[in-house]
């Protein structure tokens, strides 16, 4: 098994969560990638530079917590004596963010400019 991102590193980048609530963490932000890009991580080798890529987009998604929080316990509102808070939602922000950290794995789509040759 493969881990993205270890608790060590995680740490060196400033996390604040303890050992067993990162696990928990990092394992979900791991299957949602994998899930984005249809594992094709899986295939590449340790030492692909894309990897350094995904240690910080397992960074940002735990600390954005885009995943949720790990309490299962995710506020869209709260009211209190009057007052009312909405909190934005993170629906498809860590889909977004997979995508810009890793776009080598999704087609780009659109029109391609190319010269035109003669015939």
């Amino acid at each position: 098994m493969i881990v993205y991102l270890t608790f060590s590193r995680y740490l060196e980048l400033g996390g604040e969560l303890k050992e067993p609530e990162f696990i928990r963490a990092e394992l979900m932000a791991r299957i949602k990638i994998d899930s984005i890009t249809f594992n094709r991580l899986q295939s590449l080798p340790s030492d692909d530079p894309v990897w350094e890529k995904v240690e910080y987009l397992v960074f940002e998604l735990i600390h954005r917590e885009y995943l949720g929080k790990l309490n299962g316990k995710d506020t869209t509102s709260e009211s209190n004596n009057g007052r009312s808070v909405t909190w934005e939602s993170r629906e498809g922000k860590a889909d977004d963010l997979i995508k810009m950290y890793l776009p080598m794995f999704f087609s780009q789509g659109g029109i391609t400019a190319v010269k035109v040759l003669r015939v």
